[in-house]
């Protein structure tokens, strides 16, 4: 267990807050594990080894890939895209009519 971090552990040592370290997890710089099915924790030797990548001062710089800002688009505003279509679609039709 000496070997592992907490969440909390990794954000004051990174520098990161939650949304960052959960970037830095989706695109694989850091490995996640679950201890207990609740818990991340995160190994040290690769904390260590992201923050010699980055030095002081510096975050990572993420970039994610263009299907998984997609799909984190269409997560977030489906319900709109869905009601502008179908308000066009209901105006479309009063139009005709």
């Amino acid at each position: 267990m000496d070997n592992l971090l907490s969440i909390e552990e990794v954000k004051s040592f990174l520098g990161v807050e939650d949304p960052e370290l959960n970037q830095l997890v989706q695109v694989g710089k850091l490995h996640a594990y679950k201890i207990g099915g609740t818990y991340l924790r995160f190994r040290k030797e690769e904390v260590l080894s992201l923050k010699q990548e980055y030095p002081s001062g510096k975050k990572p710089r993420i970039s994610l890939p263009w299907f998984v800002r997609m799909r984190d688009f269409w997560r977030f505003n489906n319900f709109y895209i869905l009601s502008l279509v179908l308000i066009a679609v209901l105006f479309f039709i009063v139009i005709r009519s």
